[in-house]
């Protein structure tokens, strides 16, 4: 028998113990994408600045945050935070065991899973600010209203849109 909570979607939360270097947020982020089920995910964590915000060396560029380009799922995009938690919504319960199977093969470390209601189901005030009339509601509620410029990277089928252009 197929009950309601066996086909609506899930929403899951990912803490790791500790922030994660660049190489093992993709491998991670790539267990993910290949456990399957995906709809939209978040990448959350502190602003990884190109320049020295503050103190006597300020503006100087900082060499160790330069080319953060990581790969999922056969297209690149660079990442711009340190990757502290992952938040991610899945197409219904059947694909969790898998994630938290995911999880525990690419971390070498715990990791805690949390279900609850994490993203947007309608569009916000800052969204139709940031987009407009949103024609796809997987983007609702994935930007900062404060961001300076749009961090947002699409991965689809035919192709990788970051910060509005096609890569």
């Amino acid at each position: 028998m197929v009950t309601e909570s066996d086909t609506e979607s899930i929403q899951v939360e990912i803490i790791p113990n500790r922030y994660l270097m660049p190489a093992t947020a993709q491998k991670l982020l790539n267990a993910i994408y290949e456990n399957g089920g995906l709809i939209r995910i978040m990448i959350q964590g502190p602003n990884l600045p190109r320049n020295v915000p503050y103190g006597p060396g300020r503006g100087a560029p900082i060499e160790e945050n330069r080319d953060l380009l990581i790969e999922v799922a056969g297209d690149a995009f660079e990442l711009c935070v340190k990757v502290g938690r992952i938040r991610l919504e899945l197409e219904s319960e059947k694909y969790f065991n898998g994630l938290k199977a995911a999880c525990e093969r690419a971390l070498p470390f715990p990791v805690h899973l949390k279900r609850g209601k994490f993203f947007h189901t309608k569009q916000t005030l800052s969204d139709y600010a940031k987009f407009g009339e949103a024609e796809d509601k997987r983007i609702l509620g994935l930007i900062d209203p404060k961001a300076k410029r749009n961090r947002l990277a699409l991965l689809s089928e035919e192709k990788v849109t970051v910060n509005d252009e096609e890569r």
